[in-house]
């Protein structure tokens, strides 16, 4: 019995589970460049989704109006740009900013930022804020 153990002891470690090589694992899910990080609009708080579609529904006009001044300098403009924003009690937005872009194009991330910061959403049912992760996709697709 000893001498089995000793054996044991001394023999070479069974492998381990083996990580995939690099290649063969899926690419990551953040990636902006294919399809969009999220393909809908994420509300975490006491505000319905719906709501707050409606609400940047109203504002595509002029989110896209930052969009087509970009196009006129540079009609090969193309990406997609994922906002994160908090809407406090009030429905008035505490913060936004551009959590990833494909579009690399400040001045239109910036205008499409401000003109969600301004916008008024409706009153949390309850809780001190809401947190909405938002996609946008230039050029804009047309809704079924």
């Amino acid at each position: 019995m000893l001498l089995l153990l000793a054996l044991l002891a001394c023999s070479d470690p069974q492998p381990s589970a083996q990580v995939p090589p690099a290649e063969e694992l899926a690419p990551p899910v953040g990636s902006i460049g294919g399809e969009p990080i999220l393909p809908f609009a994420t509300v975490m708080g006491a505000v319905a989704n719906e709501a707050v579609e409606a609400v940047i529904d109203g504002k595509m006009a002029e989110i896209n109006a930052c969009y087509q001044a970009a196009v006129e300098e540079n009609p090969k403009l193309r990406g997609k740009v994922l906002l994160k924003f908090t809407i406090d009690k009030e429905g008035k937005v505490a913060s936004s900013k551009v959590r990833s872009t494909s579009l690399r194009h400040k001045p239109t991330e910036d205008c499409i930022k401000d003109l969600v910061a301004t916008t008024a959403f409706p009153a949390l049912n309850s809780g001190r804020l809401a947190i909405v992760n938002y996609p946008f996709a230039f050029p804009q697709e047309e809704k079924p």
